[in-house]
């Protein structure tokens, strides 16, 4: 028999709690992909092109923001959080003042910065939902150990998998067009080449998928077998990112599939990072002042995705540098100053 440990409802199997978890963490991904399609079907359905279009395309910019937004609330875990900071001093304080620098003073480099981060997002969106997995795992007492390396390649399979196998794989290798004029000018080619062996590359990236699914299903088995209890709230968190990628990645257009991901993404990460650090970051500020806290924190947050949105249309792009480094620099940070195994979560 299956050993399934918990029950959705189990307050202590969750993060922040039952209903809050659902909303805000294993239920996020089909919740946002149910709101921005029903955003976008209600206003094609009820509203005249001048109305509907209009809320459409603020619905993208909105995401959008909200995404580049996110990008700084890892400041308060890494430079508010004090063991976190103590850890890590070095990485903090001198990578980022080298990074920027780098980036202001050669634009190749701002360009490799920008076409990085693309494909480093994806990489890094598989990593989120791998740590909530292990999170998942921590709670019900599982070694973290313990199926790490299955974890990872099925959340690699579950997000980059419908990626390399729908049409979102052009909307990502067509960045490296940016490198024409460069001395990475044979970039540019790589495009054509995808394109021209995209049905190839679709038979593959599916081939793969199920070979991964059957890999991990199997190793699953084994371990349940040994006495590894499988967490209810990771098995749902699997799985509705799983059926959600594919049919954002897989079904609908890359833009539409970009803002459902990006959405769910940035909500659990606005989420976890105050569930973990509100209490520091009011303890900065002194105690008593959560309201206060909330707002600098998410109000800031906004007005730095804002930023962010102004730089990314102006015409100057030496004013993206350190908005850039934000983006590469938060994927960083996440690799380390989270961690189950240290048992920081």
């Amino acid at each position: 028999m299956p050993r399934v440990g918990g029950s959705l409802t189990d307050p202590a199997r969750a993060i922040i709690g039952p209903i809050r978890d659902a909303l805000l963490f294993w239920g996020a991904p089909v919740i946002a992909f149910l709101l921005v399609q029903a955003w976008l079907r209600g206003w094609d359905l009820l509203a005249p092109p001048a109305i509907g279009k209009p809320m459409v395309v603020g619905m993208f910019g909105a995401i959008s923001v909200l995404t580049w937004a996110h990008l700084i609330a890892v400041v308060p875990r890494a430079y508010l959080n004090s063991e976190v900071f103590a850890a890590y001093r070095l990485r903090l304080t001198i990578a980022p003042v080298l990074l920027i620098a780098l980036l202001l003073l050669w634009p190749t480099a701002l360009i490799g910065a920008a076409v990085l981060a693309i494909f480093w997002d994806v990489h890094h969106s598989a990593m989120q939902n791998f740590g909530f997995a292990r999170i998942y795992d921590m709670k019900m007492g599982n070694s973290p150990q313990q199926l790490r390396a299955t974890d990872l390649r099925l959340n690699w399979a579950l997000y980059v998998g419908p990626i390399a196998a729908g049409a979102a794989l052009a909307t990502h290798t067509n960045y490296l067009l940016k490198f024409d004029g460069t001395i990475f000018q044979t970039l540019t080619t790589l495009p054509g080449i995808f394109a021209a062996d995209h049905q190839g590359i679709r038979i593959a990236a599916i081939a793969l998928y199920a070979l991964v699914i059957g890999w991990t299903a199997i190793d699953y088995a084994r371990a349940m077998r040994a006495g590894y209890r499988l967490p209810t709230h990771k098995l749902a968190t699997m799985v509705i990112t799983g059926v959600v990628s594919i049919l954002a990645w897989g079904f609908s257009p890359p833009l539409v599939a970009l803002a459902a991901i990006n959405l769910y993404h940035a909500v659990q990460y606005f989420a976890l990072v105050w569930a973990k650090e509100s209490g520091h970051m009011t303890g900065k500020l002194g105690h008593g002042r959560t309201g206060y806290t909330a707002l600098l924190f998410f109000g800031g947050s906004i007005v730095f995705g804002l930023g962010y949105a102004a730089a990314a249309a102006g015409s100057i792009k030496i004013f993206l540098a350190p908005f850039v480094a934000c983006s590469l620099l938060h994927f960083w940070f996440d690799s380390f100053v989270w961690s189950v195994r240290k048992r920081q979560v």
